[in-house]
């Protein structure tokens, strides 16, 4: 295309800062139009960071913007609904991992997006792990032969600090 992408986030905590920098980044062929969160002072700082249009409600973000991608950056637990949401509304959907908590709706999501004809894409952040380069190239050069299967266990622990951060965080119903 001879455009930039437009992009939306829904979800301006943490992790979407991750995001503007990433849309920074690729400035000369993606640009962030559109911002929502229902919290005021995360929205505040997100659109003052950003400059995009900020919204406090993801309808109204969707009946007004012209992004054609939207991330969701928001907790776990509301990405189904969301996706579908955006999905409905025409748009591709690009979600934070996990992308559900439960697997009939992430299936609820699959099902939005190819009903919908729009792409669903969840953000694999460690494919550019030095580590797991390293490993892929070993692979790809047949360093450990045909490989018939492959165990992993990834032990990952958040500080209770990270838990303390948000109310959502650690719970079942939007953590999983």
């Amino acid at each position: 295309t001879d455009r930039k992408i437009r992009f939306a986030l829904v979800g301006c905590g943490r992790i979407a800062k991750n995001h503007f920098a990433a849309l920074k980044t690729h400035e000369a062929r993606a640009e962030l139009v559109s911002i929502c969160d229902v919290n005021p002072t995360a929205l505040a700082a997100a659109a003052d960071l950003t400059g995009a249009k900020s919204y406090s409600d993801l309808s109204e973000m969707l009946a007004h913007s012209d992004a054609d991608v939207v991330v969701l950056s928001t907790p776990s637990g509301l990405h189904p609904d969301q996706a579908v949401q955006v999905a409905a509304s025409g748009r591709h959907v690009m979600t934070e991992k996990p992308m559900a908590t439960r697997w009939h709706d992430g299936l609820r999501m699959v099902k939005a997006c190819d009903d919908a004809q729009v792409r669903l894409f969840v953000v694999k952040q460690n494919r550019r792990n030095a580590t797991l380069q390293l490993l892929k190239r070993a692979v790809q050069q047949g360093r450990f032969g045909r490989i018939y299967m492959v165990n992993i266990n990834v032990f990952w622990t958040r500080p209770q600090a990270y838990y303390d951060s948000a109310a959502w965080r650690g719970t079942w119903e939007f953590d999983g």
